[in-house]
């Protein structure tokens, strides 16, 4: 395999155009890591892969449901799903660290969801970074939801919040298909991504004004820079006036604006 090789292959799925730029990338990982171990085993002298760069992922638009779309997405999927699409909207956690949820993850004395895990491509994974590690508050609503969600919640010996019938983890392709996009359509809301229900929790925190290094912890970015470049554009516009409330913050309400204030006559 020379160098050329993988260019190759790499410029031939991406017209074909059946892959996403970002599931090419995965097979160029995959490629890599086979030539990297070839190369340790001394099979080859060096990996013809190495230097071969990632096809640039299509930049897609967020979109996040305003509150009457979230409840009426709420109100129109299947009931036993209800606990699952409120927890996501009311605490941003993406969709593997749902399916990854366990119910000693659930301090109901502090009221918080600690994110531990995530379930991706079929196993359990530690959070990729620190950050991701998280405790994120949970609403009084969420709270008496998910304590009746467990009483009928499928048992397992894994002790999924959100497991299959067998209490087993879910699989996400199924539940998108048969379940989140039936819910929009009923609801009469335009096809959304799933992820796009940790936008939604965004927004919800920055229309409330919520302090940004708050949003950053509780969506578990590695740092608050990374909030900004997300949602920056979310955030209100602060200038309007900004210089009256400067001159407030320095001299208060009754400060004198004019030279003639100050020297109580008109200038000569």
């Amino acid at each position: 395999i020379k160098p050329h090789n993988a260019e190759d292959y790499i410029a031939h799925k991406t017209k074909e155009g059946k892959l996403s730029p970002t599931t090419i990338g995965h097979h160029l990982r995959v490629l890599k890591t086979v030539l990297r171990q070839a190369v340790v085993w001394g099979y080859i002298i060096n990996n013809p892969a190495q230097h071969i760069k990632r096809p640039r992922p299509r930049k897609i638009e967020m979109d996040c449901l305003n509150p009457e779309e979230s409840k009426q997405l709420l109100e129109n999927c299947n009931k036993e799903f209800y606990p699952f699409f409120l927890t996501a909207i009311l605490t941003g956690m993406r969709r593997g660290e749902l399916f990854g949820l366990k119910w000693g993850d659930i301090n109901w004395g502090t009221s918080h969801i600690h994110v531990r895990r995530s379930y991706v491509l079929g196993q359990f994974e530690e959070p990729k970074t620190k950050a991701a590690t998280r405790a994120i508050k949970m609403p009084p609503v969420l709270i008496s939801a998910l304590k009746k969600h467990k009483l009928f919640c499928p048992p397992g010996e894994l002790d999924l919040v959100f497991p299959n019938v067998l209490g087993e983890p879910m699989d996400g392709s199924n539940l998108i298909k048969r379940e989140f996009h039936p819910a929009l359509r009923r609801a009469g809301i335009r096809r959304v991504r799933f992820h796009d229900l940790r936008h939604t929790f965004a927004s919800f925190l920055i229309a409330q004004g919520e302090n940004i290094k708050f949003i950053q912890q509780q969506l578990g970015h590695a740092s608050v820079q990374m909030t900004l470049d997300k949602y920056g554009h979310l955030l209100p516009s602060v200038g309007y006036d900004y210089e009256k409330r400067l001159q407030k913050t320095l001299f208060g309400e009754n400060v004198c604006t004019t030279f003639a204030d100050q020297k109580g006559k008109e200038p000569n």
